[in-house]
Formats: C-alpha cells, structure tokens, sequence
C-alpha cells in the first residue's frame, strides 16, 4: 500500500525535465531566442551611412543604409542653406512621385523630417549614367557607348520613357520638366523618369496646387529657372516661356519631342549664348531640322518629321497624347510609314502588301497593269482591311464573353476547353498578354478547379518568365503531361524572382533544354525580345533559337554589329528565320547579309527597316518581297538572280550590285 502511494505521486521523468527546462528558459537572454527582433527593436538611426553621391541647386542626393530593411538607397535633402519656403515644395514633389507606380519612374520608399528638422525621402539607387551623360558620351566619340547603344536601342529607351509619361498622364499627372538629365539609364537596361519637382496634379487647385505656381520646386537642376518661369531653358515648352497657365499633356510632348532630338543628333534643339536667346528661339520655334543640324547621323526622314511635329509652337499641331507619340516611333521602329512624313501613295500601298500578305501577288500583277489596275487592288485591300476589322471586332466580342461571364462558349461543349486554349495561345502568339490573362481568368472564374485553365495559366506564366507563378498553377492543375516543362519552371522558380527576367545565358540554356517546344520558346522570346533592352542579349538568344529551328545548320555564321545594326548570317541548312512572325525584328537591323545560306524567303522578316540586303548563293527569288522593302537602298545579287528577277525594273532608289 505504501508502495503504492510513493508511485501514485512519484513525477514522470519527462516532466521534471520539462520544468527543469522551464526553470533554464527563464535564464534565456531572448535576443539570443530572436535576434532579428532585437536587432530591429535597438534600431535607433534607420539611415546610416550617409555619402554624398549628386547635388544640384539646392537638393543633395546621398547614399545611405536602412538599417531597418537592410539595403542600399538613395536619400535626397535640402542643402543646409536651403531657404525655409523650399521646405513645402521639396516634400510636395516627394508626395507627387509617390502616387506613381509605374516600372520606369523612380520609386519613393519613404518621406520624413530629420531630426534637425529638414525633410527627406528615399529612393531606389540606381547605378547608371542620366540619359544627359549617355548623350554627351555619344557626342563625344566615346566608342563603348557607341557599340553599346545603337539608335534603335536609344529608341527602346524612348519608348520606355513614353510609357512612364502615358501612365503619369492617365492619373492626370503631368512633368513639365522633361529633359535627358531627368531620365537614369541603369547598368541593367532599367529607364527611370525622375525629378517630378514641377509635375502638377491637373485639376487639383489646392493649397499644395498654389504653392506649386508661386514657386519652381525643381531644386536637383542648376539651370533651373526660379520665380517668374518654371524650366528649364532650351526644353520647356513655348507655351512655360510665355508663362500660360493652362498647360496640359501637350507640354509634355514637347518634352518627349526635345529628348527624342537629342537620341537622334546628340545635340540639344536649342542652342544659345544665354538664358534670354534660348527663351525667345523656344518661343518663336527657331528649331533647325536634325536631318540639317546633324547630317553625319543620318537621321531617317521619318523620324525627322515626327521630331518636327512635336515640336511645335502651337499646341495644337503637336501631337495630342503621348500614346501618339510613342506610336509613330513604334511604327518607324516596325518598318510603317510615320504620319508625320505624311507618305505618298506608292509608299502607302507597299505597306498595304506588308499588312495584307494575301494580297501581294493580286497587287504585284495590279501594278504592271498601271495607274488604274494600282487604284483598283488599293481600293481592294482596302475592303480586306475592313474585314479584318470586323474580324478583329468579332474577336473582342468573343473576349467580351469571356470577360463577362456569360458562358455563351459553352455552346462548344466538348470542344470548350481546347477554344479557350486556342483563344489564349493566339492572344500570346500576338503578344497580346493581357487579354490572354483576361480570358484566363474569366475561364477559371467560372471553373476555378479546371486542370486545363489551370495549366494553361502556368504556360502563360512560364511563357512571362514568372516561374513561381508557373508552379503554383502547374502544381493546381495535377496536370503532369510534360514532366521536363514542370521540372524547369521549379528549377529556375529557385534562381530568380518573377519580376526578373532570365539573363541572357539562362535564356539559351532554357532553350537548348526544350528543343521539341518551339512554339513555346517562340512565345517566350517574343516576349522577351519586348522586354529587354540590350539588344546584345537579344542577338545571343536569337542565335540560339535559330540553331533549334535548323538542326542542319552548318558552319553557321550570326554576327551581329550592334554600332551600324548590321546582321550577317551564314552556312547551309540555314533556311528558317521566321516563325509565325518576325525572329530578326528585336534586332532591328537595317542591314541584312544572308549570303550562302538555304534562305528562300525573308516572309515576316520584311516588318522592320532593312536598308541593304546582300542574297548573293541563296535560293532567293522573289522580286514581290523585294518591292515590298519600303527602306531597301542597296541589294547585292548574283547575276543569275538580276537576269531571272529582271531587277532593272526595281524602283531607282535600290542601287542593284551584281556579282558575277
């Protein structure tokens, strides 16, 4: 019995020990239990580290460390002399940038008051060069800058800087001070507008509002204009120099327009030897032409014209919106008439062949019949315009109901789950990425568990290059019908993050990995060529892809000059460059040299602007593709092709070499 009692309260080994631990935890200093949480909490300086990186007028920019997040960023402060009535001005601009999200306008992290009671806000930093310094290194020989960015690369960052300004002014936001020393150019093809300082919220008649008229507060610039005008002198706008108060998205064009001439002639559009002649040549529109102020460039007469019409003096003949803009640039950039250069009606109807590839042969023979045979296959392409707008038309209704939720395409069936497959791959092979999401998701919104949607979802991610994304969905839909693909998406979901696109080598090894997947890969690079600026990069996938499509290259030759945008390829069994659509187009090259190899047609390759094309040993004869060729001024051929071809009846602006 009393053995019995002694066990009834005798305590379980393993709870003495626990309360043993118990007693020892009290002991426990708990930074050593959490030391991230105690390293936070003995934060008293969040900004350390402060070194002097830019200053300009009465603004500092330093770089400091986050001793909270742990990283680098850029803090920008008044001068300690700076006037007390630049205070409100300097946090309005910090306030205004932060209601932009947009990829290629700087980023406010953070906005407060030191304690000495001065204002600052944080930034990313960015390492990198302003668009000014890019452009004064161009102008200056400099032969680095010069092989590392061709006019078709400045014009991507155009257009980047485009997209920055059309997203600004759609929240109604405008700059007021665009010019290249406000945009950073970052050593990883990242394109930044910054110094919002003047930017006005249009419509907004606040407090803030009459601040911002009474008093410029664009303090990083030194040549700045302060009281009486807003500007810089030589790249406002003539409407800021005759101080109207009624500027609106145009004055931003003109802005776009200044950049623009300074990518192409690397000079300034106005030029003088003091404030007040900058002011009256900006107002009375003494602007000489780049084509007259920079013949060595060569600047296309295209681009001239739009330069031109965006800069003019009156408002209203400038460009209405940015979008305008950004879209003549885009069409130089794809081989299409600008219509600022308003084209004539033969360069009118060679693109119509290049939009209507159907047609080319009704409007090859139309043309030898003349003037009258010429107006009919117009007229004629004219109507096939139309119904590919209806088409086109018919085809956004389809996404309407997709978008709505209606399900009327479950009329289809069986059928159902393929047509949305097949509506989604047509939207990506288009590049048209958005609406292919859109219908993605109203598909999964009305079947959130349907395996097809939801490892179509995860192509449409890998395809973006958002490989955890792509996982997620590929995990979801229990699909495992290609087991590589899915391995991949894991692999490289572990290398980056979605927001990163892959470098250049992960892309050819991504590539070279897939070689039964060409659409897929053709997909991606669509994308990718569309998303990466170095155009270096673009060539070295470009040159792996076009392995994958002509296993039977030999001796293959892709050298690419990135200073003249010259592309020379080589070597039999090369006989495929296009794939439903341009390959050769993120290169941009004006000059083509496929001399030796199995190429047989240029087909989509005719989309961009080839000057001179050498189709000497090829089994190239089509004189149709070669008038189609709106930019062509130089061809090299055999004498076999000239005789076949009759190419003495090619318009007299292609100058035809023949090699014997």
């Amino acid at each position: 019995m009393k053995d019995d009692k002694h066990r009834e309260f005798q305590i379980d080994p393993r709870v003495k020990d626990f309360y043993l631990l118990a007693e020892d935890f009290d002991q426990v200093d708990t930074s050593e239990l959490n030391p991230s949480l105690h390293s936070l909490k003995s934060v008293q300086q969040r900004y350390q580290s402060h070194k002097l990186i830019a200053e300009g007028g009465m603004k500092e920019i330093f770089k400091v460390t986050d001793a909270r997040a742990k990283r680098k960023l850029a803090m920008a402060m008044l001068r300690s002399d700076a006037p007390e009535d630049l205070y409100d001005p300097f946090i309005h601009e910090a306030w205004l940038t932060a209601l932009l999200a947009h990829p290629n306008i700087m980023t406010i992290h953070d906005i407060g008051v030191n304690p000495y009671g001065k204002p600052y806000f944080t930034m990313d930093l960015k390492k990198g060069d302003s668009l000014g310094e890019l452009i004064a290194k161009l102008h200056a020989g400099d032969q680095e800058m010069l092989q590392q960015y061709s006019r078709e690369e400045l014009l991507q960052i155009f257009l980047k800087i485009c997209d920055a300004m059309a997203y600004a002014h759609s929240i109604g936001v405008l700059h007021l001070d665009l010019k290249p020393a406000n945009i950073q150019i970052g050593e990883f093809g990242q394109v930044l507008v910054c110094d919002w300082g003047m930017g006005k919220v249009q419509g907004r008649e606040d407090l803030m509002e009459l601040d911002r008229q009474l008093l410029n507060p664009d303090l990083l610039s030194s040549i700045t204009l302060y009281g009486e005008l807003k500007g810089t002198p030589g790249s406002m706008a003539p409407e800021q120099v005759l101080k109207k108060e009624d500027l609106d998205v145009r004055t931003d064009v003109y802005g776009l327009g200044c950049i623009l001439y300074s990518l192409l002639t690397f000079l300034q559009p106005i030029s003088g030897t003091d404030t007040q002649e900058l002011l009256n040549k900006t107002r009375d529109g003494e602007i000489i032409e780049p084509v007259l102020r920079a013949p060595e460039q060569e600047v296309p007469k295209a681009l001239n014209a739009v330069v031109m019409k965006a800069l003019e003096v009156d408002p209203d003949q400038r460009y209405a919106s940015v979008a305008e803009l950004r879209q003549e640039v885009n069409r130089y950039l794809t081989g299409f008439a600008t219509k600022a250069e308003k084209a004539g009606l033969l360069t009118q109807m060679q693109l119509f062949f290049l939009r209507n590839k159907l047609f080319c042969i009704t409007v090859s023979i139309s043309i030898t019949i003349g003037l009258i045979g010429a107006t009919w296959a117009f007229v004629q392409l004219s109507q096939k315009e139309r119904a590919t707008d209806e088409a086109r038309q018919e085809a956004e209704r389809t996404l309407a109901l997709y978008q709505t939720g209606q399900g009327e395409l479950k009329e289809l069936g069986s059928r159902y789950d393929d047509s949305v497959k097949t509506v989604v791959r047509k939207y990506k092979q288009m590049g048209n990425y958005a609406a292919a999401n859109r219908v993605l998701l109203a598909a999964l919104a009305e079947e959130p568990e349907n395996p097809v949607y939801l490892y179509e979802k995860g192509l449409y991610h890998f395809t973006l290059q958002q490989f955890n994304a792509a996982v997620n969905e590929f995990d979801r839909s229990g699909v495992r019908d290609d087991v590589v693909l899915v391995r991949i998406a894991g692999e490289y979901a572990c290398l980056k993050e979605d927001t990163v696109l892959l470098s250049s080598q992960q892309m050819v090894d991504l590539i070279e990995r897939l070689p039964t997947h060409t659409p897929l890969i053709y997909r991606m690079i669509q994308f990718d060529q569309r998303e990466r600026l170095n155009l270096t990069q673009r060539a070295i996938i470009i040159h792996a892809f076009l392995k994958i499509l002509n296993p039977d290259w030999a001796d293959p030759v892709f050298e690419y000059n990135l200073a003249n945008g010259r592309l020379k390829l080589g070597g039999r069994g090369l006989s495929r460059i296009h794939m439903g659509g341009s390959l050769l187009a993120g290169l941009q090259p004006r000059g083509l040299d496929i001399s030796g190899t199995d190429i047989a047609s240029l087909g989509t390759e005719l989309s961009y602007p080839i000057e001179t094309l050498n189709i000497i040993g090829t089994p190239f004869f089509s004189k149709r593709q070669l008038r189609s060729m709106v930019h062509l001024r130089d061809l090299t051929v055999s004498q076999a092709q000239y005789d076949e071809l009759k190419l003495h009846q090619l318009p007299k602006r292609i100058a035809v070499n023949v090699i014997d």
